[in-house]
């Protein structure tokens, strides 16, 4: 992908051959052509680490209302989720895109009668989050609630605190 900007401070790509979907982290903000959305970060100062990772959802799965200790965007490959935020009520269809500030509470509900929902991620996280899940139930009553999701880790990617 060429977007045209300095050395990006991380990136990760999805894609066969050549990248479908690409998340860069960079100084300045991107637009244009092909940027699904641009927000700013703020990066832990004692270093941290670029998570790509994939949700899928079962028909009819909840993930509870909880938060993540990093930002970033997702982009809905396949189904229909609702996304339900501190202020509004959002629903997301195949190829949509939102982002998610770090420690912000959100739940998601799949909408589709069949086949699953999917989400691709792309998180800046802190480093002591790496190898590790970043999903913190808001009320440990939800905790003996079913948890239909399922999340594949493509990678976390460690980036240098020198880099900054």
């Amino acid at each position: 992908m060429d977007t045209g900007c300095d050395a990006p401070l991380g990136h990760g790509d999805l894609g066969n051959g050549e990248a479908d979907l690409c998340f860069l982290v960079t100084r300045n903000a991107l637009s244009g052509t092909g940027v699904l959305g641009c927000d700013p970060v703020v990066l832990p100062l004692d270093g941290w680490a670029l998570r790509l990772d994939e949700v899928a959802f079962t028909v009819g799965a909840v993930a509870h209302r909880h938060t993540h200790s990093g930002s970033g965007w997702r982009h809905l490959v396949a189904g229909t989720l609702r996304i339900e935020a501190e202020h509004d009520t959002t629903v997301m269809s195949t190829g949509d895109s939102w982002f998610e500030p770090a420690q912000s509470p959100v739940r998601a509900v799949a909408l589709q009668e069949r086949g699953d929902t999917r989400f691709v991620r792309c998180m800046v996280i802190p480093l002591a989050d790496v190898g590790q899940s970043t999903f913190k139930l808001q009320s440990p009553k939800d905790a003996d609630l079913p948890r239909l999701q399922i999340t594949h880790r493509h990678f976390d990617h460690v980036v240098q605190v020198d880099a900054l």
